[in-house]
């Protein structure tokens, strides 16, 4: 699957499509300039609060600016880790309810 950066949607969607610059977002937004450089360029994660601002200023819910983040780290997370140190733990079988007979004795 493949997956994008919040600040990389955000800036094909949003900014360039509407001719915004960085400062004019910013404004919007509440945050400075280089806080909205750094998301656009996807050199900082999206946090809950600029969720927040942006599901305010383009009506499009924080959960979902949240989900594209999430997905985004995840992906990177599983190709940068490397599974050779870690080691599975088997948890035990649930154990199966008691029939009705064993029940009513």
């Amino acid at each position: 699957m493949i997956t994008m950066h919040p600040g990389e949607y955000l800036a094909m969607c949003y900014v360039e499509p509407l001719n915004l610059t960085q400062k004019d977002l910013a404004e919007s937004l509440g945050v400075s300039t280089p806080a909205v450089c750094r998301l656009l360029a996807g050199k900082s994660d999206l946090s809950p609060e600029m969720a927040v601002r942006l599901a305010y200023v383009f009506d499009r819910s924080a959960e979902s600016w949240m989900l594209m983040q999430m997905k985004h780290s995840l992906q990177i997370a599983k190709k940068a880790l490397n599974t050779k140190d870690l080691k599975r733990i088997s948890l035990p079988a649930p154990a199966e309810e008691e029939d009705e007979a064993t029940l009513a004795a």
